[in-house]
């Protein structure tokens, strides 16, 4: 009797363990989605959010404007530049928070975050590049595809190097943040011998890249990073069990069937492409991928069946905050989202080394 009330208690208790992190989740996804409709109402111009539903839901049925008329310019506002720009922060954040959740557990390191591998440097390098010696792979300007296609190209060379150089050295997460960190300071170095030799204009863009901006996005912004999210998110997802294994020693986790080596290679490989999709649009935005996994560790816990879609919700919700707050401090000038997301999160971040005496991570 003793017994059956022990397991009845436990069910109870696993049952409420569950429910909680599923309300995390749910709670944080109806927040991501009504500070979408918030993040439409923000900018030069004033609307309500009674006025953005209306136009967006007549834009989706046809609805057409006379043209240089107050409706036609408030439509245009709203879907043309404030919808791509808050679907970006959505997916953005998703993006790098997924892959700072998955960097930290594959590293074994919390301070591990989506630029790690040296993404970021090498993206940085690539917009260098396209400024200042006016080549790239397609058309030319800071907002232009050849600039993109440079700073993805670029990003993704320490990955490669990375993984051509790790036959020849031990896989462990140390070996691989070492690699990491000098193939970031030789990319860096490059980028500093480009900058010296730019004019002021050009290396006001790329410092405002740099920081990252969400000036100038638009449609086209969208497909080829959502792709890279959605894909990595639908890969990242069905290993969750193994990235969980990923927390004990290599040897032991070879013990239980897992390669640890090959599942952090590949874990690496579709992160640093979700960073180096967003990265090569926006910029290099931080602390995103660095505290948002923490926190989610703080309230849920460890476990990657959780931690992942937490993270997901939680970074997007975010993101687009601290875009609706960058826009909210000056409408004109818009201080860089950037800025924003390492103002709030240099703060949580210096919490979060306190409390981890606590069993943070």
């Amino acid at each position: 009797m003793s017994e059956q009330a022990t397991g009845g208690d436990f069910k109870k208790e696993y049952s409420r363990y569950v429910w909680f992190k599923v309300l995390f989740i749910v709670t944080f996804a109806v927040l991501t989605f009504l500070v979408f409709w918030v993040s439409l109402c923000v900018g030069t111009r004033e609307l309500s959010v009674a006025e953005v539903f209306d136009y967006f839901i007549k834009h989706v049925q046809g609805v057409t404007y006379e043209p240089r008329t107050q409706e036609y310019f408030d439509d245009k506002i709203v879907w043309d530049y404030r919808v791509p720009r808050a679907l970006f922060g959505i997916i953005a954040g998703a993006g790098l928070s997924i892959a700072g959740a998955i960097m930290q557990s594959v590293m074994k390191n919390p301070l591990a975050d989506p630029y790690t591998t040296g993404v970021s440097s090498g993206a940085l390098f690539g917009v260098a590049i396209a400024m200042t010696l006016g080549f790239s792979f397609g058309a030319t300007g800071i907002a232009g595809l050849g600039t993109v296609t440079n700073a993805i190209l670029m990003s993704m060379v320490p990955v490669v190097v990375i993984i051509f150089f790790s036959p020849f050295f031990r896989k462990s997460p140390s070996t691989l943040i070492l690699a990491g960190v000098a193939v970031s300071y030789l990319f860096n170095a490059l980028t500093s011998i480009l900058l010296v030799t730019t004019d002021e204009e050009n290396l006001a863009t790329v410092y405002r890249w740099q920081v990252g901006s969400f000036t100038d996005l638009s449609w086209g912004s969208l497909p080829l990073m959502t792709i890279a999210v959605v894909v990595g998110i639908a890969i990242i997802l069905p290993l969750s069990n193994k990235l969980n294994l990923m927390s004990l020693d290599d040897k032991d986790a070879k013990s239980l069937g897992l390669n640890s080596e090959k599942l952090r290679i590949l874990c690496l490989v579709i992160l640093s492409f979700i960073a180096a999709t967003i990265v090569s649009y926006v910029g290099i935005i931080g602390f995103v991928g660095l505290v948002i996994p923490h926190m989610v560790r703080m309230v849920i816990g460890s476990d990657n069946r959780y931690l992942i879609p937490g993270s997901v919700v939680l970074g997007a919700f975010f993101l687009t905050a601290c875009d609706i707050i960058s826009r909210a401090i000056d409408v004109q000038a818009e201080v860089p989202v950037g800025v924003v997301t390492s103002f709030i999160g240099a703060p949580i971040f210096l919490y979060l080394i306190v409390r981890q005496k606590s069993g943070v991570w």
